[in-house]
């Protein structure tokens, strides 16, 4: 990619925007529970996204198998990772009867139309089918508790395991070998996965998870002065965001699961300390919006740009068409940086931030 050339300023620093430090994709060290139920039917209002070959579509229909349901969300880069891991399992373990169901239930409201969990089923090449889960009846039956959560069933249809949040995969992966190897001892030679852990001391703590709406009933936005949920806001710059802060300006709606930019001049930044950075956005009454990328007060270099970030004359930027999350930052190494987004045109809604540390790498499945 060419150097970037561009001498525009980023805007300066705006009304802060707190992030919220509890969200139900889970960043964190996958919890293990061994209790054991009957693995719950698939609940009414599923859409099922078959791509291939018909398959069951009841978890009867299942039995004599050894199933991983995966509960996910396609905006959420803590699944996003994970799908590595069960690619691999199904590539190795497949042929002696293992199977997954993706089960998939939208976080924001663009996670609730169908084509785009049936586009995004196919960019990151799912080869197991997938559930759109739209009035969370599956989820609820699982009792999950949010994303990723990963339920192991054996060949009677019982659940013998769970793993909620990210990681902590050898010890799923091992369970499941031993419930193969019934019926299929030679699946033992099979090599484990390294046992590891992308959450140690050393791969470095990041911020933790920042919404820009309303979501989960916890405004992110510090100072709304007389504007309420569903207004249109001026929002003026009086001080640099937190750590895990959000700055806008310009004009902003703030809605329940983000906030959309109104007119030109509005922007946004936010502060974190990360090796990467991930937006979750999204476009109203635009087909596709441009949006200029800074960091810490200058264009953003060739060497921490994320897989989605382009260069041209004017400098850095994402190209935001579809609904979905966007790869905006991948520095050499953890740091700490303000980065902040120019949308040249109106209709951009941003929804969340998101990090990942030194360890968590594998992030484009």
């Amino acid at each position: 990619m060419p150097a970037c050339t561009s001498k525009k300023k980023p805007p300066l620093i705006f009304v802060a925007v707190l992030a919220l430090l509890v969200c139900f994709a889970i960043a964190m060290f996958g919890q293990v529970d061994q209790k054991a139920f009957p693995a719950p039917d698939f609940g009414a209002g599923i859409v099922w996204l078959d791509q291939g070959a018909p398959v069951p579509h009841h978890i009867s229909g299942y039995r004599g198998h050894v199933v991983v349901i995966d509960f996910w969300e396609y905006t959420c880069i803590n699944c996003i990772r994970d799908f590595g891991v069960l690619k691999r399992w199904y590539v190795r373990y497949h042929p002696y009867g293992f199977e997954v169901i993706g089960v998939h239930d939208g976080e924001f409201n663009i996670g609730f139309d169908v084509n785009n969990v049936r586009v995004a089923a196919q960019r990151f090449r799912l080869p197991w089918p997938v559930v759109a889960d739209q009035d969370h009846t599956t989820w609820k039956a699982y009792a999950v508790e949010g994303w990723p959560d990963r339920f192991l069933v054996d060949p009677q249809g019982t659940v013998v395991m769970k793993v909620f949040g990210e990681g902590n995969n050898r010890v799923m992966e091992t369970k499941l070998r031993d419930l193969l190897a019934v019926e299929h001892p030679e699946v033992m030679k099979v090599d484990l996965d390294p046992d590891e852990n992308d959450f140690k001391p050393e791969c470095g703590p990041t911020t933790q998870e920042t919404f820009l709406g309303e979501l989960y009933g916890r405004s992110a936005v510090d100072d709304m002065a007389d504007h309420h949920m569903g207004d249109l806001a001026d929002f003026q710059p009086p001080h640099s965001p937190p750590d895990g802060g959000v700055m806008l300006v310009g004009r902003w709606q703030v809605e329940h699961d983000g906030v959309t930019s109104e007119g030109h001049g509005a922007a946004a930044e936010v502060r974190y300390h990360a090796r990467s950075l991930y937006a979750v956005l999204s476009l109203t009454h635009a087909k596709q919006v441009r949006v200029d990328l800074f960091q810490d007060g200058k264009p953003m270099p060739n060497e921490s740009a994320g897989a989605d970030v382009k260069f041209d004359g004017k400098g850095a930027y994402v190209e935001v068409t579809d609904p979905r999350m966007y790869y905006l930052v991948r520095d050499p190494a953890l740091s700490a940086h303000l980065v902040s987004l120019q949308p040249e045109g109106s209709g951009l809604t941003l929804h969340s931030f998101t990090y990942g540390n030194n360890c968590q790498l594998a992030d484009n499945p």
